[in-house]
């Protein structure tokens, strides 16, 4: 049987069981498995469902059938979300038991299609796997200045054992880098003018290191040029070990170093756009320079693999699930169907492509699901 059957299947049903004609697991996973084929509402659930019933009801039950759109929308709002988040957990433990050594970016994500007049739409800040490609927990938070409290909320449900976490700047906070140090996790941190102070610092420093540069300031650089789409960008990473001189600096603890980012771009048009970023980061030692530019890089990765996927191939912003407890427990689905796509090895892919093309994209991956009952349900065995 599939993981992800027998660790959902754990979740509490709270209803009446005298008046129960579906199972809970049922309906979690016909949920899970139509999001994953391109539902967008509980109506379009349910109809997926009664298409897809002789090849679901291989692996569920479904003795009375498929349930209706009100039962879907009902039950998905009764369940506890921080349960079926825990599911989700328990899940990712059992399919990747370690990620050291890996990064692990936190940000976090407003879903604006679940608000209305009257109610702010939920928001959520989770962890992803830059290296599994998968998120790893999540959290909700009344508002996006609340991120300060839940992200230690998160770190402590974490393994980050001998991983980089990386943050944008509402990440720089002192309990924060305490948590990720109590955990012999390591941190790289976005420093802007949310901490005017710390980053007046560093940015003075970094000037000061630039105009005397023949002082010993323990500096190391890397330089990184690509070439994608067109545009040319050259990134330099410096990195000073020596700041025994900073004030603000020492008040985080594990704070070893702090960074720079410069990068310059030129665009197809000729223009040139130059950036400059700062960072406070744990890191130091002989490779320090390369882990943290492969940090600093990186964080992103959830934006780019997991926010804007979740908006664009599973329309998240556009979906106006209005109740609070269903939209929540929705991002997990999506959040569950998108590894689940992501884990399926590309050899089972291409049995399913008729024109012979890598189909290893994931919006490729899901329209293969939504034609093939078969390639659907290998989705779900992928996690066995």
């Amino acid at each position: 049987m599939p993981k992800a059957l027998i660790i959902f299947g754990r979740l509490q049903d709270m209803r009446q069981a005298k008046k129960v004609m579906h199972k809970l697991l049922d309906i979690v996973m016909i949920t899970i498995i139509g999001v994953m084929c391109g539902c967008t509402d509980w109506e379009e659930v349910a109809e997926f469902g009664r298409a897809r019933l002789a090849v679901l009801r291989e692996h569920l039950n479904l003795r009375n059938g498929i349930p209706s759109h009100d039962t879907f929308r009902r039950v998905m709002g009764m369940i506890d979300p921080k349960a079926l988040e825990r599911c989700y957990w328990a899940w990712v433990q059992s399919i990747l038991p370690n990620v050291a050594a890996d990064l692990i970016n936190i940000d976090g994500k407003t879903v604006r299609g679940s608000g209305k007049p009257g109610l702010k739409p939920i928001h959520l800040v989770s962890a992803w796997s830059f290296g599994a490609g998968i998120t790893l927990a999540q959290l909700k938070t009344a508002e996006k200045s609340n991120e300060i409290t839940a992200i230690p909320e998160l770190v402590d449900i974490l393994d980050i054992a001998d991983c980089i976490v990386t943050f944008d700047a509402m990440g720089c906070q002192r309990e924060i880098t305490r948590k990720v140090i109590e955990k012999g996790g390591d941190y790289v941190i976005a420093c802007k003018e949310n901490q005017p102070a710390l980053y007046q610092e560093i940015r003075d420093y970094f000037l000061y290191a630039d105009e005397n540069p023949k002082e010993d300031f323990q500096n190391t650089r890397h330089v990184q040029k690509e070439k994608n789409r067109g545009r040319l960008e050259r990134r330099t990473y410096d990195l000073i070990e020596d700041c025994a001189m900073l004030h603000r600096f020492h008040d985080f603890a594990g704070a070893a170093s702090i960074g720079r980012v410069r990068s310059k771009t030129q665009l197809r048009d000729g223009t040139v756009r130059e950036d400059e970023r700062y960072y406070l980061t744990s890191l130091s030692g002989a490779n320090a320079i390369k882990r943290f530019a492969h940090a600093a890089r990186n964080h992103w990765g959830i934006e780019n693999s997991c926010h804007w996927v979740l908006d664009v191939t599973f329309g998240e912003d556009a979906c106006r699930r209005r109740d609070e407890i269903a939209a929540q427990n929705l991002t997990v689905a999506r959040k569950l169907a998108l590894a689940l796509a992501k884990r399926v090895p590309d050899e089972v892919v291409e049995k399913y492509s008729h024109n012979q093309a890598k189909y290893t994209s994931l919006k490729k991956r899901l329209f293969l699901a939504q034609l093939y009952p078969s390639f659907m349900m290998e989705i779900l065995l992928a996690s066995a």
